[in-house]
């Protein structure tokens, strides 16, 4: 072997182990209960209900702790959303440990909180549906609208709002009958002029009106 190849084969072993260290440290959990380890408490802090969204954790910890890992689940399909950790360098003394992450779909989640103790072991705890966030997307403008056919006393009206689909009517038929039909039928028993009233609401609960008046004869 040339005495290139020899320092070559030394400095590949002076630095493997600064090269793991370099990496995350892995902390396998044996899923058994750590004796002196607790998680006595967890907070969490989204800091907008919309998505994206960056969380921030912190967890206290009672008892000697590695590592906190905190893992962001999908409630409905589990699939990780995101996650991060807390090294016990990051901890302090009274065993409170923090950390953050950027959530970027909207979505109902479950925070699951694992400490690791001495020995490998470690304790868990989950929070069922800690953060919900929303696409953050405004709905866009709609405008309310309606037109009448009318038949003698009977009368047709027909929606006609234009933009984001409603997904609830009222109507104040102006006789002091109502509808949540979309497209109601009413017959009116007596001839006169009516004013028509229709409420329609959007996705997000928001609401706009419009009035039109109509002839009996």
């Amino acid at each position: 072997m040339t005495r290139k190849a020899i320092l070559f084969v030394i400095a590949l072993l002076i630095l493997m182990p600064f090269t793991a260290m370099a990496s995350a440290p892995q902390v396998s959990c044996k899923g058994g209960t750590c004796n002196n380890l607790k998680i006595t408490k967890v907070t969490i802090n989204p800091t907008s209900k919309t998505a994206p969204c960056k969380v921030g954790f912190t967890s206290y910890i009672s008892g000697s702790v590695k590592l906190v890992q905190y893992t962001i689940m999908d409630s409905k399909t589990g699939k990780i959303a995101g996650s991060c950790s807390s090294y016990c360098s990051k901890c302090t003394k009274k065993g409170i440990c923090t950390c953050s992450c950027i959530i970027k779909q909207a979505g109902t989640y479950d925070v699951k909180v694992t400490a690791y103790g001495s020995g490998n072991c470690c304790v868990n705890m989950v929070k069922k549906t800690a953060i919900v966030l929303s696409s953050g997307k405004a709905p866009a403008e709609f405008v309310p609208g309606f037109k009448s056919v009318i038949s003698g006393k009977k009368v047709a009206f027909k929606d006609t709002t234009s933009g984001t689909k409603p997904i609830k009517w009222n109507w104040n038929l102006g006789d002091g009958s109502r509808s949540t039909a979309q497209n109601p039928t009413h017959i009116y028993k007596k001839a006169g002029t009516y004013t028509v009233y229709l409420t329609v609401y959007s996705t997000d609960n928001s609401y706009k009106g419009v009035s039109n008046r109509i002839v009996i004869k």
